[in-house]
């Protein structure tokens, strides 16, 4: 990703600050709130440096934030057909971490965004049944196998 230095060193600062205060909030929403900070500051950053990585990000970001946001939602209006992955909060703040670090040692952004992408479509009705047909067929496998 080129970005200037100055605005790499903003961009990682305010990176530094979500995943705190992704950490330290219980609440989900509120955590949610703050992930949404991620997009935020990779469109300012988009518009001093304009880049594709950026603009993947971006999108990215944003699309995962809504539809997390989305099943939160859901689940808190007692939705429960469709669960929220297993400490996907916590899965959520490494993959923010992960994001992070690439940018810091100007890897590639997207195993990192992969992460998260999988992340929110396992939150989805797709996804989650995807999960559980996959584990059905694997169950089917190892029941034929032994």
């Amino acid at each position: 990703m080129k970005i200037t230095q100055e605005l790499k060193e903003r961009l990682l600062s305010e990176f530094d600050f979500v995943i705190k205060k992704m950490t330290e909030e219980p609440d989900p929403l509120k955590k949610l709130y703050f992930f949404s900070a991620t997009y935020g500051v990779v469109e300012r950053v988009m518009r001093y440096c304009p880049s594709d990585d950026l603009s993947i990000a971006h999108t990215i970001l944003s699309l995962c934030y809504n539809t997390l946001n989305d099943r939160v939602t859901r689940v808190r209006g007692g939705d429960v057909v469709v669960p929220l992955p297993q400490d996907w909060s916590e899965q959520l703040v490494q993959h923010v971490r992960k994001f992070k670090k690439s940018i810091e040692d100007n890897s590639s952004i997207y195993p990192a965004l992969e992460g998260i992408i999988h992340l929110a479509y396992s939150a989805t009705g797709p996804g989650f049944y995807t999960k559980e047909y996959n584990e059905y067929f694997q169950s089917l496998k190892h029941g034929q196998e032994g």
